[in-house]
């Protein structure tokens, strides 16, 4: 087993990519706290991980609160002993805001989950991995991190490219300065993927048609495949990679 005998916390850990990679790193022998906003979903995935012979907990937290933060840090710590791998991938786009929410409101939402909800259980996680003797931390960017996005998405304004970008530097400067320490962190940047963050997108058949098409792969790509990557992130085979940003994405940004 890949994860043999090491403590994961994923952020958004109760759908979509993070549900994805609690599930695959808890079969690959991690015990896993699965955090998420929802708690009822938090709870889903874990006791799923728990019937299949695995360990794991859910954990209820807003990541963008210190002290949500810091309790369920101290939960997996508590519960299996330390922490080795914190995979955040807990995030929104514009789509997702409040409806009443004006455009100013809209863009500091966004980035408040985003780029504080990275930064937030990174400098939390990293307190705990000292002490684990090592880690792995593995941020969720995007291709929207790497390029910008094409007209027919976006009018140059999105928030969430806008923190995209940022969980990328956020990546390189920790990745520099906790090298040392033993503690590893890259970022993934998926392209569209299946996932309730892009629901809304796939429900106009043209529009999904175009998303395709803008892969040269032809489709969108699945939450496990994205979470095979942040298993080998993970994992020890990664041991000389930080700093680093890993596109995947069907070969969107190779175009």
């Amino acid at each position: 087993m890949r994860l043999e005998n090491k403590i994961a916390l994923v952020t958004g850990g109760g759908s979509g990519i993070g549900e994805a990679s609690s599930e695959l790193f808890a079969a690959e022998g991690a015990a896993v706290g699965v955090c998420d906003l929802n708690p009822a979903t938090a709870e889903a995935v874990a006791e799923r991980i728990r019937a299949a012979g695995g360990r794991a907990i859910g954990l209820q937290a807003d990541v963008t609160d210190r002290a949500d933060v810091e309790r369920v840090v101290a939960a997996v710590v508590r519960e299996f002993g330390g922490l080795h791998i914190l995979v955040n991938s807990a995030g929104v786009s514009d789509r997702g805001a409040p409806v009443d929410y004006n455009e100013d409101q809209r863009w500091q939402w966004v980035m408040d989950i985003n780029v504080k909800g990275t930064l937030l259980p990174s400098r939390v996680a990293v307190e705990a991995m000292r002490r684990s003797g090592g880690g792995s931390i593995i941020n969720l960017s995007s291709i929207y991190g790497l390029v910008g996005r094409p007209e027919w998405l976006g009018d140059g304004f999105s928030a969430y490219a806008h923190s995209k970008g940022a969980v990328l530097q956020i990546t390189r400067d920790l990745a520099v300065k906790s090298a040392h320490e033993g503690i590893r962190v890259n970022a993934l940047c998926p392209g569209f993927v299946h996932t309730n963050l892009t629901a809304g997108l796939q429900d106009n058949p043209e529009t999904l048609r175009q998303l395709e098409e803008a892969h040269p792969m032809g489709r969108l790509g699945q939450p496990r495949e994205i979470a095979n990557c942040a298993l080998f992130l993970a994992s020890d085979e990664s041991s000389f990679v930080t700093g680093a940003a890993l596109s995947v994405d069907g070969g969107y940004t190779a175009q």
